[in-house]
């Protein structure tokens, strides 16, 4: 499965950049995580940034390359330790715009590869721990946006996704709200 969705990203790719009318662009954006499901339980809101690379195949399709971070600590504190959670997150997807104009809604889809870390540090009553650990796992991320153009080729990018990591036992899924800046290139 994992190839053929390989083989199916680096296809879109190759397509897109034979096109010769193509427009290229990127953004960087500020973001806000809410761990639900499972995560949610123990991880609190989370903070981070995006950047993403965009292709226009037409004028309504983009297809997007982005790499990002973002950081979780726990719901509660534990006296004594510190626990953080964090991703990079490296995906390739699709965005679809909707209308023209200075306002486009768009609905987007992205998969890829999420490098995922947890960490525990602290000391309480002489015992000591230091122990951290990374696992890079598949994930999927469906969200819902707009650009809303203050110039030809300056826009602000708005951005809520679904991100669903498939991670052993139940999945690692959070809500973003991402906000930043796209230019086109």
């Amino acid at each position: 499965m994992k190839k053929l969705l390989l083989v199916l990203f680096v296809t879109v790719f190759a397509v897109a950049f034979t096109n010769a009318q193509s427009k290229m662009g990127a953004s960087v954006q500020g973001l806000v995580s809410f761990p639900t499901g499972d995560f949610g339980d123990g991880a609190g809101t989370g903070f981070g940034a995006t950047g993403t690379f965009t292709y226009s195949v037409s004028p309504m399709l983009d297809v997007t390359g982005s790499v990002g971070y973002v950081k979780w600590g726990t719901k509660e504190s534990i006296p004594g330790y510190e626990v953080s959670f964090s991703d990079i997150p490296i995906l390739v997807g699709l965005r679809y715009a909707f209308g023209k104009g200075h306002f486009l809604p768009y609905v987007a889809a992205e998969a890829g590869l999420h490098m995922l870390a947890s960490s525990v540090k602290g000391s309480l009553f002489g015992f000591t721990i230091d122990d951290s650990s990374t696992e890079t796992k598949f994930g999927i991320a469906p969200g819902v946006g707009f650009l809303y153009k203050f110039n030809p080729k300056t826009s602000l990018d708005v951005t809520a996704k679904y991100n669903m990591i498939f991670t052993e036992g139940s999945s690692t899924t959070h809500l973003s709200v991402n906000a930043g800046v796209a230019f086109a290139l």
